[in-house]
């Protein structure tokens, strides 16, 4: 090896090194997730939500502010109107979406109609309890998406309800499915916040999981951002899991009408120490 050559590579290695040392929680993080890396503190975590727009994101968060924005599902309007579909997800890419579930409008037209939407998504699309049999929309939903929040790491995953007229998509129970993605963001992922995607209704008869299920049922989910029926809910709800910890419920209306807020507080050891809910009316 000739003098220059040893030299290029000593000077890559350095340059190399600094980098790392400049950043090491994105080299750690890099090869094992694929995360989003947002503004913020150790203190405060801001969520944005909205769910069943049905094509209409008529109001969102405030241009410029911070914080996580989420959607519950149903945010297409479920037309075989191609040009319709990219319009709200140009929109909300627009607007500064970080990840989204599936709700039973997204897959109306099928698995290949689904997955080829996708691309054009910049926001993750989540989803657990599914299983699908067309292999591009296999591959290109995600079954978490981590966010960190200044020094707070978030983990999202997402559920929705059985889908009998959708032919290739298997449905697991939505609870086991979406608390086992959970307790791997915990204890694997590290994630100091769990929330959930659930597009299961605000209440189903008899056994049928509903989102206040997901969060009594469930373990390791801090905050069910729910969504499937078209219901009101001004306030959020504080509920208890099977553990006996507090877990949060919200839902923000439909068709775009407003848009839901949620600031969580963390002490100094980044412990959930306390909630402001509220929202925003388009």
């Amino acid at each position: 090896m000739n003098k220059e050559r040893r030299s290029f590579l000593r000077n890559t290695s350095l340059v190399t090194g600094l980098l790392l040392l400049q950043n090491p929680l994105r080299a750690l993080t890099s090869t094992s997730e694929n995360a989003t890396y947002l503004p913020g503190d150790n203190r405060e975590l801001l969520i944005w939500h909205t769910n069943d727009l049905h094509g209409q994101l008529a109001g969102h968060r405030p241009a410029g502010d911070q914080g996580v924005f989420l959607d519950a599902g149903d945010f297409t309007s479920g037309t075989d109107n191609v040009n319709a579909c990219m319009e709200i997800i140009k929109a909300m890419n627009k607007a500064g979406y970080h990840a989204a579930t599936i709700g039973n409008r997204e897959l109306a037209n099928g698995q290949a109609a689904l997955a080829a939407l996708i691309p054009h998504m910049q926001f993750a699309l989540v989803n657990c309890n599914y299983r699908f049999t067309d292999p591009s929309l296999a591959r290109q939903v995600v079954r978490h998406k981590i966010v960190y929040a200044g020094s707070l790491k978030v983990g999202i995953t997402g559920v929705g309800p059985q889908l009998p007229d959708v032919p290739g998509v298997t449905f697991l129970p939505p609870v086991a499915a979406a608390d086992e993605v959970a307790a791997k963001l915990k204890k694997e992922h590290g994630c100091h916040v769990v929330i959930c995607l659930s597009h299961l209704g605000f209440k189903q008869p008899g056994e049928t999981a509903d989102n206040a299920d997901m969060a009594t049922r469930s373990t390791h989910i801090d905050f069910v951002i729910g969504g499937h029926q078209q219901k009101m809910i001004t306030t959020t709800s504080v509920l208890r899991n099977m553990a006996g910890n507090e877990v949060y419920l919200s839902q923000a209306g439909w068709n775009g009408m407003m848009t839901g807020k949620m600031k969580m507080f963390f002490n100094e050891d980044r412990q959930g120490c306390g909630i402001q809910p509220g929202s925003l009316m388009s």
